[in-house]
């Protein structure tokens, strides 16, 4: 057989394995179990492909998380000041003919790392280099060396050894058999979960601890299914024994003629000699709660990737306001840590930290990531009051700013030009005196202080 014949399993195989029932997948999880992430697994990878795309459940789940991961914004900063005309800006706008939007290319990232491990193949380690191409590759079509099978979970402590992995050849099979070799060193690598359970180039994927929620909502999806083309068919049959017999049933003209007058529409009324028992093949779907449990797998499924409940919407959800705060929060624990992962590893492919760059990706932008901004305020704001009280009280702004965990600076009020009136002997001011004798100052007057853009009255003793 050839190797092109051993790669290319033939889709519609792929999906009848996926819904069987074959005990080949539970000594599978015992393999994730037992053993390492390994290579070359091109079945594997094209079956987890399928399932993602065939399944309404997961395909959801998916999508939902890479429209939300492809309304990133993504920037270059240089001593926390954006660069706005930066190379790497222009090639995640554009990075290859076939992806020419930065939405695009965000949300691909997160349809691949959702599989396991994402890989980006980068034309040049030049960023402005003219004609760099950025492409995400299909894992079921990498074809990885044999020394690279060896060196997989080698710990390298030398240069020497990231030398020989950086050059070692990756062969990429195109669907017609041709390929496409590269080094090592062009790709940008993502780990959904990690690349430590036994090989440093691939990481697991949460689809498989999903196999038995997926198959359950095939199953679901099946029973639905079958159920509702049955529920306009009827079972027909006689309750009076025929002849002496103490057999129940009819006879094969019986069963005829009772099709042929069910199955016509010419009238609702047929005489009949004797009485007939009817009944549906599906009695009560509701008591099935096929959508509920279709709605369970939905959420296990999510869940298993982050998404909260408000998020997901897969059962009732609450207010808007927290359904916001939901997608809010998502982004935060969720987004942002696989977006700066990602955004790190062109970071370093780029060379960008000796340039003191750096690449982040932001969802600040969206309207829902506002939600916060009024309690952000708020608390602002009651720093501020309690930075004022401290101060007010004789503490010093090093104590009140150790206490309070900010960084406050006070700026001391410019001193106005006196004219020469009512200074002292020696160059002091003079303190203007009342007729009772009492000087102005002792009565409590603020003093106007300026702490980071913020104006605080705070007393004089």
């Amino acid at each position: 057989m050839s190797v092109v014949s051993e790669f290319f399993i033939p889709f519609g195989s792929i999906i009848n394995s996926f819904r069987s029932k074959a005990n080949s997948f539970y000594n599978y999880g015992y393999n994730v179990l037992n053993g390492v992430t390994s290579f070359n697994q091109y079945g594997r990878d094209q079956e987890k492909l399928t399932m993602v795309l065939s399944n309404p459940a997961v395909l959801k789940v998916f999508c939902l998380q890479c429209d939300l991961f492809s309304m990133g914004k993504v920037s270059v900063q240089k001593n926390e000041k954006d660069i706005e005309d930066d190379p790497f800006l222009a090639l995640v706008e554009n990075p290859n003919p076939f992806t020419k939007t930065q939405s695009q290319f965000l949300w691909d990232f997160m349809f691949w790392n959702m599989l396991g491990t994402s890989y980006s193949l980068v034309d040049s380690a030049i960023v402005d280099r003219e004609s760099n191409r950025m492409y995400f590759l299909n894992p079921a079509q990498i074809e990885w060396p044999v020394e690279m099978e060896r060196m997989k979970d080698k710990m390298i402590f030398g240069d020497d050894g990231l030398s020989k992995i950086k050059d070692m050849t990756i062969t990429y099979r195109y669907q017609d058999g041709t390929t496409l070799q590269f080094p090592f060193e062009k790709l940008v690598i993502t780990y959904d979960l990690t690349n430590s359970t036994g090989n440093f180039f691939r990481g697991p994927s949460r689809l498989d601890a999903l196999y038995k929620v997926i198959t359950n909502s095939e199953y679901t999806l099946d029973a639905e299914n079958i159920n509702i083309r049955y529920s306009g068919k009827f079972l027909v049959g006689s309750d009076k024994a025929v002849g002496p017999s103490i057999k129940v049933g009819m006879s094969t003209e019986e069963k005829d003629d009772i099709t042929a007058k069910i199955d016509t529409s010419e009238k609702s009324v047929w005489p009949l000699q004797s009485m007939v028992k009817i009944q549906r093949f599906v009695s009560d779907m509701a008591a099935l709660e096929l959508k509920e449990q279709y709605l369970h797998q939905y959420f296990i499924i999510g869940s298993m990737y982050g998404i909260p409940r408000d998020v997901l919407e897969a059962y009732n959800s609450s207010t808007y306001e927290n359904q916001e705060k939901a997608r809010a929060a998502h982004v935060n624990y969720c987004l942002e840590p696989k977006g700066e992962q990602f955004m790190d590893g062109y970071e370093n492919h780029f060379g960008y930290p000796t340039q003191k760059k750096n690449i982040t990706i932001s969802w600040d932008h969206l309207p829902f990531m506002q939600v916060f901004a009024k309690e952000k305020s708020e608390n602002q704001k009651l720093t501020i009051e309690n930075l004022n009280s401290l101060l007010t009280l004789g503490v010093s702004i090093e104590q009140a700013n150790e206490y309070l965990g900010t960084q406050f600076e006070i700026e001391e009020p410019e001193e106005e030009p006196q004219n020469g009136e009512g200074q002292a002997e020696g160059g002091q001011d003079q303190i203007g005196q009342t007729d009772s004798g009492e000087a102005e100052g002792d009565a409590e007057q603020p003093t106007d202080k300026k702490v980071n853009g913020f104006r605080l009255q705070v007393s004089n003793h």
